[in-house]
């Protein structure tokens, strides 16, 4: 198990968000637009935005734990899921991919599924391989451009990569 303050921080930031929605099903709403001005896109414009969740928690989980970004660690600004991938192969060791993740995921991890999707991991694989997450821009069937900030159960044949933060 991970001893960095990151993982759990960005649990912390994920939590309390459970239950957002955008407004009319227009990718946008007042705290959807919160989220992504996180990214370096326009948050005003309608555009799918689990991704920018992922990076709107990891601002605030930084901001928690007082970790500052260097020259060799930024924080992601991408909206796009399977970017995420690119952007940690790209800082220091602060953190870690792992593709395939071979069910090594940990509370805390943000996890790249292979349907171009994004969460943040609440679990371990169960004995099922069931990983419990929560995630933006899903709905209750699992789509990733449904509307919400949900608590999902995803099965790990679906996970394409897991991060991890070192710090």
């Amino acid at each position: 198990m991970s001893t960095a303050k990151l993982p759990e921080a960005l649990v912390e930031a994920a939590l309390p968000e459970v239950g957002v929605t955008e407004v009319n099903s227009s990718n946008c709403g007042p705290r959807v637009d919160e989220y992504k001005a996180a990214t370096w896109l326009n948050p005003k414009l309608g555009w799918p935005w689990c991704a920018a969740f992922v990076c709107w928690c990891v601002k605030q989980a930084l901001t928690a734990t007082g970790t500052k970004e260097t020259k060799t660690f930024k924080r992601p600004r991408t909206a796009g899921a399977w970017d995420f991938e690119n952007w940690s192969k790209a800082q220091d060791k602060s953190t870690s991919t792992k593709k395939p993740h071979r069910n090594d995921i940990q509370r805390g991890d943000i996890v790249v599924f292979k349907f171009s999707h994004i969460g943040i991991a609440l679990s371990a694989p169960d004995a099922k391989g069931n990983v419990r997450t929560i995630e933006g821009n899903t709905d209750g069937a699992g789509s990733r451009e449904g509307g919400a900030v949900l608590k999902k159960t995803r099965h790990v044949s679906k996970i394409r990569s897991r991060i991890r933060f070192t710090v």
